[in-house]
């Protein structure tokens, strides 16, 4: 392969990375600027992403440096310098990859409890999760650093020393457990969402928000097949392929762990489409106005909210005009709110129970 054919590879790995980059940077972007509409302010969870994010622009940096250093090529063809180089960016992928994609997904893992966590199996299970993924990150980065004795033995073979053996078959390893990690903050929510009290039609849409993170798990699957054809010996002619799965694959874990958070920012503009359309169907109004289906009603936070039809029933028939003791607990959870309403009548003897409970579940539209 000369240097003119591997114009392709040298395209790609330069590209891609930063196209993705720049969509994980603008819907990080978007996500914060989302809160200019709520009064939730930023939470754990945006921090964990913006490191998360931070960590992807230096796997991105490597993967864009490989390019320019004869990735691609076989290595023997390489002058000494490029494939000191290709090797050395490489090696430092591996580094920024794994704590990237932890910060990613216990940012995700931690929305998801402020949202569900009410659940305590629910909790549970997210601070097990967390932990785990902070584990496999952690030996992840470890066995990465120190994988060949001395450390530069992996990037720089005039070196005398010795790399351990089943290299490939543990990058492998580590693909498969992240793969798994994704498959379970995926499917995690699905129970609790199903169990809610709203709509099937409600359920489905919720559903599709969460399943977002599918696209994460076929890039990860993507990135796990091509380590079969990943030679610890030759890295510039069998790397790019991988770099690219890699940079693709947490780019897009930013992306979909950031759009569902971005629902006032659309909710806003699609307000004003369908103002403007309702201004030029009939007459001209005095504001824009968001139209919310029978059932649902619209907090002070921009989201909506939607009510159970049987509790909201019965809870207008047992009111009575007098005077009421009322005990509420309202939980922000990053825009997405439950609200617990006891409202009980004090001046009437009571027969029976007469508690009137109402649960309101707030979800993004």
């Amino acid at each position: 392969m000369t240097y003119e054919e591997n114009r392709y590879w040298k395209n790609v790995l330069t590209i891609v990375p930063i196209i993705g980059a720049a969509l994980a940077t603008v819907s990080y972007v978007l996500r914060l600027y989302s809160r200019r509409f709520t009064t939730a302010g930023l939470k754990v969870e945006d921090w964990l992403m913006g490191v998360g994010l931070i960590l992807s622009y230096c796997a991105t940096a490597f993967v864009v440096d490989t390019a320019f250093n004869g990735v691609g090529l076989p290595v023997s063809s390489l002058p000494a310098d490029e494939r000191l180089r290709i090797q050395f960016g490489s090696w430092m992928i591996q580094k920024f990859w794994a704590p990237s994609a932890a910060f990613v997904k216990i940012s995700i893992v931690v929305f998801l409890k402020r949202l569900l966590g009410t659940v305590r199996a629910y909790a549970i299970i997210s601070n097990v999760l967390m932990g785990f993924i902070a584990c496999w990150a952690l030996s992840a980065l470890l066995v990465n650093i120190f994988q060949c004795t001395p450390v530069q033995y992996y990037y720089d073979k005039d070196l005398n020393g010795h790399c351990m053996s089943g290299q490939r078959a543990f990058f492998q390893a580590m693909g498969a457990i992240s793969l798994v990690e994704d498959v379970i903050v995926l499917c995690l929510p699905t129970p609790i969402v199903w169990g809610l009290q709203i709509t099937f039609r409600q359920k489905i849409a919720v559903t599709l928000v969460f399943s977002l993170g599918g696209l994460v798990c076929i890039f990860s699957l993507m990135r796990l097949i091509e380590f079969r054809n990943f030679v610890t010996t030759d890295l510039a002619s069998s790397s790019a392929k991988e770099s690219v799965w890699t940079c693709l694959e947490l780019d897009v874990a930013i992306i979909c762990g950031c759009l569902p958070l971005m629902k006032p920012l659309i909710q806003g503009f699609l307000g004003k489409v369908r103002s403007g359309v309702s201004k030029a169907r009939s007459h001209p109004s005095s504001g824009t106005k968001l139209y919310f289906p029978n059932g649902t009603t619209h907090n002070n936070d921009g989201f909506r909210q939607i009510n159970d039809p049987l509790s909201s029933m019965a809870s207008k028939n047992a009111h009575i005009a007098a005077d009421e003791s009322r005990r509420s607990s309202d939980v922000e959870l990053q825009g997405i709110a439950v609200t617990t309403r006891i409202d009980q009548d004090i001046d009437r003897p009571r027969t029976g129970n007469s508690t009137d409970v109402s649960a309101d579940h707030v979800w993004p539209r």
